[in-house]
């Protein structure tokens, strides 16, 4: 995982999907929303493109996590 960012905080559905996060960056904090779009479980992030470019591999580790849960 890239060591440049650093998740804060996960919330977690009672079936233990990820809600919302909060992922530190050297450029900022970026705050993480999942929601069901269509079907499919997609993420929207708030912060600045630096941000959201270096919390991508924390998003997508969370996501693992989760799915190794299951």
């Amino acid at each position: 995982m890239n060591r440049n960012a650093r998740i804060r905080s996960i919330h977690l559905d009672r079936w233990e999907h990820p809600l919302r996060a909060t992922v530190w960056t050297k450029h900022g904090m970026v705050k993480v929303v999942w929601q069901d779009v269509a079907g499919d479980r997609c993420w929207f992030s708030s912060g600045t493109g630096d941000a959201k470019r270096e919390a991508v591999p924390a998003i997508e580790h969370i996501e693992q996590m989760c799915q190794s849960m299951h």
